[in-house]
């Protein structure tokens, strides 16, 4: 920002007309109107004064942006975003995490029931967390459909220099994972039947997908965070964005419905829980089709 944009900046935070601050500087209003419109400058202990009434250093005032300074997070959207991306990564841990436990109980000879019971434990805790999350978030938005930005470039320069760490982090680990069941086949202890021990190098696996989704989810939605532009857009109120997502959402979760009755049909009546959980990972990917879809025709 110039000098001029950062004084009437502060001038107006403060709650002043120009005649008010002509009148505390002891110059005209013309004067002041030049300084804000960068025609003219203030001599050096008009400035000192200036930096005294509005509490910033002169090397802000002159050639720093002091909207940085002084915007707040008043909402909350910071730390209430925080904890809404720590929940989706629970939940998105807790579902991998119980995959790894159905394919692993399988191959140390616990039953199918009990395999499965010890799954949907885990499926039952993220579906809370979930819900409880989506509330949560539901309600932030609803009481704060638009924020006023107030990160600082620095902040998000900062973000941004750390963003490919969750990008190359996970990736490694998938890769890792992938390099495991590659390998899995030469470690087979010859004590196991294969099928038990392809059970079990397969939850190996999900260990590795446990430990890397949620950073790509922690990092896509960090990212999402410091766009507030985004944030906005996304939550007006206008009716064509309301219809437009809430036709999102629904067939989002028509997808979602379907998926889980695919998956159980597929355990219960074919014995696929093993690979049955690809499903998932499929309806997700159809549910960012269909948003991004809704995006570009709007």
């Amino acid at each position: 920002m110039q000098f001029g944009e950062n004084m009437q900046f502060l001038r107006k935070q403060k709650g002043m007309t120009q005649e008010d601050l002509a009148e505390q500087m002891a110059v005209s209003r013309q004067t002041v109107s030049k300084w804000e419109s960068n025609q003219s400058f203030p001599e050096t202990d008009k400035l000192i004064a200036l930096c005294d009434l509005f509490g910033c250093s002169m090397d802000a005032l002159l050639r720093g942006d002091v909207r940085e300074s002084v915007l707040e997070d008043t909402a909350g959207y910071d730390k209430h975003y925080n904890q809404f991306t720590i929940q989706i990564c629970a939940g998105v841990a807790l579902v991998l995490f119980g995959l790894f436990a159905l394919l692993f109980s399988y191959g140390v000879y616990w039953s199918e029931t009990v395999s499965v019971l010890l799954f949907f434990t885990f499926l039952v805790i993220a579906v809370a967390v979930f819900i409880i999350a989506g509330l949560s978030h539901g309600d932030f938005v609803k009481a704060n459909p638009n924020i006023q930005p107030f990160y600082t470039q620095d902040k998000i320069a900062a973000f941004n220099r750390r963003f490919p760490l969750f990008i190359v982090l996970p990736t490694v680990l998938v890769l890792l994972g992938v390099m495991w069941l590659i390998a899995a086949d030469a470690l087979a202890p010859s004590a196991l039947a294969t099928e038990k021990w392809e059970y079990i190098y397969c939850s190996v696996f999900f260990l590795f997908l446990t430990a890397a989704v949620p950073m790509f989810v922690y990092g896509g939605m960090q990212k999402a965070k410091y766009d507030i532009e985004a944030y906005n857009k996304e939550n007006s109120r206008d009716p064509e964005t309301l219809r437009r997502k809430n036709t999102v959402e629904r067939i989002s979760a028509i997808i979602m419905l379907i998926s889980t009755v695919v998956y159980l049909l597929c355990g219960f009546l074919g014995s696929y829980w093993h690979i049955a959980w690809v499903v998932y990972p499929v309806a997700g990917i159809c549910c960012a089709i269909v948003s991004v879809i809704a995006e570009k025709a709007a």
